[in-house]
């Protein structure tokens, strides 16, 4: 089962200038529990890439006993992996709660990822053709999310996307505008940043890599932008999220589907996020 299904996230029309996608509400404890597993397993794939400590982390995850014994060499090697980001059972309380923010937009990363992904076909027509991938470091700097679609005449076409969480009280749409904001000030720098490296895909992406920052200035119908926030049930707006703060910040992009936005609201976000690093830490 994909992510988008776990989630029931459903895809709306064109609205108010920005279409979206919207779910979670519904999702069950069962439902967020096979969704937290699928996302620890994709944060350490992220901070192992190919490295055998990715296999010795989910042979240790699958266990039927936990280890008790924090002296195992194979243990002080996952252990590396680990606690940049999660933390360790054993960190003292203080030093576990100055990772809470940041494991907290690691996982909304990984939310927006995993249902990006599932996405193959949009309502205005585009398939998905490559994702970049999102960093395994949720302080590391640049862009959070990247996404290159083709539409029906061969054209590709990329989304640049901003990525928060919200687990306060305060108006979600601040949140939504803040990450607006700040795609708006520092797109064109993340975009130069993905150009090196990408430029050397072979072919037309490779191409596209090489022109982000042009399209982008010269606000080019082959460029666009996405917003996508992760929150609690409690902090969603009563009727659906129209992202109306995002469309007079990107004039430029008014076409259908140029300008996208998520928002998942499970029961708590946060709990989620701690229910996250519990399974990673299941794998120590």
């Amino acid at each position: 089962m994909t992510m988008a299904d776990l989630l029931a996230i459903s895809q709306r029309p064109e609205t108010a200038g920005c279409s979206y996608m919207f779910g979670g509400l519904q999702a069950t404890d069962d439902e967020l529990q096979t969704a937290a597993e699928i996302l620890a397993d994709e944060a350490m794939r992220l901070r192992c890439g190919n490295s055998p400590v990715l296999a010795k982390w989910r042979a240790r995850r699958n266990r039927a006993e936990v280890a008790t014994n924090t002296d195992d060499p194979e243990r002080r090697e996952i252990e590396v992996f680990v606690a940049p980001v999660f933390g360790l059972p054993d960190g003292g309380k203080t030093e576990l709660n100055k990772l809470t923010d940041h494991i907290q937009g690691f996982v909304a990363e990984l939310l927006w990822n995993r249902i990006i992904q599932d996405r193959v076909q949009c309502l205005d027509g585009r398939t998905l053709m490559h994702t970049e991938e999102i960093k395994g470091d949720p302080t590391g700097t640049g862009g959070d999310g990247f996404v290159v679609y083709e539409i029906a005449d061969g054209t590709l076409v990329f989304r640049l996307w901003e990525i928060k969480k919200h687990v306060s009280k305060s108006p979600i749409s601040a949140t939504i505008k803040r990450a607006a904001d700040q795609l708006s000030e520092h797109g064109a720098r993340y975009l130069a940043m993905l150009t090196g490296p990408g430029s050397k895909h072979e072919g037309a992406l490779g191409q596209l890599y090489g022109e982000l920052v042009r399209l982008w200035l010269e606000a080019s119908p082959r460029a666009g932008i996405g917003v996508s926030v992760a929150t609690s049930a409690a902090y969603a707006p009563d009727s659906h999220p129209t992202f109306t703060n995002v469309a007079p910040v990107f004039p430029q992009f008014p076409a259908e589907g140029q300008r996208e936005a998520l928002l998942v609201a499970v029961s708590d976000f946060a709990a989620f996020a701690e229910r996250v690093r519990g399974i990673v830490w299941t794998g120590l």
